[in-house]
């Protein structure tokens, strides 16, 4: 497996990344874990098993599907619920929106806002209110961050908890997940991978969450703003993969990562991408087509590979070094990699 460190190492030396972790979970256990490089340009913190990143997108799949997967799976929601039950003065466009619609990414809700700023005021539910749906409810797939923002209103609306409170309680520290938070404390973890440069504050973010809706949200979202290390997230891979620890009964986890949206002309599960897709997609061509996964923003990704029992957690902080990167492109790279040195083991 020096390999797979020879080959991060080297894209850090290139400058292509600033540092990164790569863990392998296979056998019920983290079965490889490299950690390469540093926390930001600065090069004054390396990156350890303790390093913090900011997982964007992954907070949809980490946090908010888990969250309204249990309140189905406990009969507090149900997945043809619609919006109009939670919202009552929302507009009668979108009244008919359902969860399930959201969790897949049919809902027509546009994929963001027409502009986004750190500095902006961010009134809910109303800004969702106001976006022109770009199609008909259930008919097309247009990856939202605005749908995802929606389903952790409801969360909130439902459990009468903030998103953060309820996920922590009902799913992180039941995981062990003790180094995944939203908005966390830089005096508690000292150790976070910096994003990307500011130039309202003329500093890179650093404990503060990337997005700009989240962060005018106030950190806690249910689109991004959460936090966490790639050992915390073999422990959410391994609920997955093997249901231990469980969180949820098996048919809520199989329903998850069934492609759901087909006739609409997308591989979306409840919340996962499906490895399906008529391209090749950032696990590379080496994973089954059952597999499923997420990437972030910033840097992060998640593949779980049921068929052949293993998941891989690839956490970088490439946005440090601006939008122009080539993350998109190594990606692929370092799953392929992976899977050849799997196959020799």
């Amino acid at each position: 497996m020096d390999d797979l460190e020879l080959l991060l190492q080297g894209w850090v030396d290139s400058g292509l990344l600033p540092g990164a972790a790569l863990r392998i979970v296979r056998d019920r256990r983290i079965w490889y874990a490299c950690d390469v490089g540093t926390t930001s340009i600065a090069k004054d913190k390396s990156v350890t098993p303790n390093t913090m990143f900011d997982l964007a997108s992954l907070t949809k799949v980490t946090a908010t599907l888990p969250a309204i997967l249990l309140l189905v799976q406990e009969g507090v929601v149900a997945l043809d619920d619609q919006i109009g039950q939670f919202f009552p003065d929302c507009p009668a466009d979108k009244k008919r929106i359902t969860i399930e619609q959201l969790l897949v990414h049919t809902s027509g809700m546009p994929a963001d806002l027409a502009e986004r700023r750190r500095d902006s005021e961010i009134h809910l539910p109303e800004l969702l209110y106001a976006q022109q749906l770009l199609h008909e409810p259930g008919t097309q797939v247009v990856y939202s961050d605005l749908g995802m923002i929606w389903l952790g209103l409801v969360i909130e609306q439902v459990t009468r908890e903030r998103l953060d409170q309820f996920v922590t309680r009902r799913i992180f520290t039941p995981l062990g997940m003790t180094h995944t938070v939203f908005c966390p404390n830089e005096q508690i973890y000292r150790n976070i991978a910096s994003t990307e440069y500011c130039s309202l504050t003329n500093a890179y973010i650093t404990g503060e969450v990337h997005d700009e809706k989240a962060f005018a949200m106030g950190g806690v979202a249910g689109h991004a703003g959460l936090f966490s290390t790639a050992d915390d997230l073999c422990r959410y891979a391994m609920s997955w993969l093997y249901q231990e620890p469980r969180i949820l009964a098996s048919e809520w986890y199989e329903l998850a990562i069934r492609n759901h949206t087909e006739q609409a002309g997308g591989s979306r599960g409840y919340g996962w991408e499906i490895n399906q897709a008529s391209t090749t997609l950032s696990c590379g061509s080496g994973f089954h087509r059952r597999s499923f996964g997420h990437t972030g923003f910033t840097g992060t990704s998640m593949w779980i590979e049921p068929e052949q029992q293993f998941a891989v957690i690839f956490l970088t902080n490439a946005v440090h070094l601006g939008r122009n990167h080539q993350l998109r492109q190594l990606r692929p790279i370092l799953h392929d990699a992976v899977t050849a040195q799997l196959l020799q083991t």
